[in-house]
Formats: structure tokens, C-alpha cells, sequence
């Protein structure tokens, strides 16, 4: 089951590529979809600017794919309410 945090996130990384690759919540940022790290990076400031957070290099640096960064953004949200 898809959270609303990783659907949010399949949702804006879809506008990013916007070539109608098929994406899943497993899907490799770089070895599934080709980015390159400086789109994975632009992708990143549209999430933390989508949900007010900010995320530490260090814990970007373990972040491959959407339920990755799903988890990474959960935590911060609710580490600020």
C-alpha cells in the first residue's frame, strides 16, 4: 500500500521526468530512472520546499528511491509537529 507521502512524491518525480516512465515506490532514482545526481539534488529541493522540511546530506547520501525518501520526509515532518 502506497502511503500519501510516497504517492505526493511519485506525483512530483513523475512532473520532474515527465517522459511517462513507469514508477514505483522500489524505483532507483539513478540505475531505474538514469538521473543524475544534480536531478536527484533539483528533486530533493522540490520536496523539501514542498513539505517545509530540510534534509541533511548525510541522510540524502542513503536515500536510492521514493519509499527512501518517503521515510526520510516522514521523519522530518514529524519531528516538527
Amino acid at each position: 500500500m502506497v502511503t500519501s507521502i510516497e504517492q505526493t512524491l511519485l506525483d512530483m518525480l513523475g512532473k520532474h521526468i515527465g517522459d511517462g516512465r513507469s514508477l514505483a515506490v522500489d524505483t532507483d532514482f539513478v540505475s531505474g530512472l538514469g538521473l543524475e545526481s544534480i536531478q536527484v539534488m533539483e528533486f530533493v529541493m522540490e520536496v523539501e520546499e514542498r513539505f517545509d522540511i530540510a534534509i541533511d546530506l548525510d541522510t540524502l547520501s542513503n536515500v536510492r528511491s521514493v519509499d527512501g525518501l518517503a521515510a526520510v520526509v516522514a521523519k522530518a515532518v514529524g519531528a516538527r509537529s
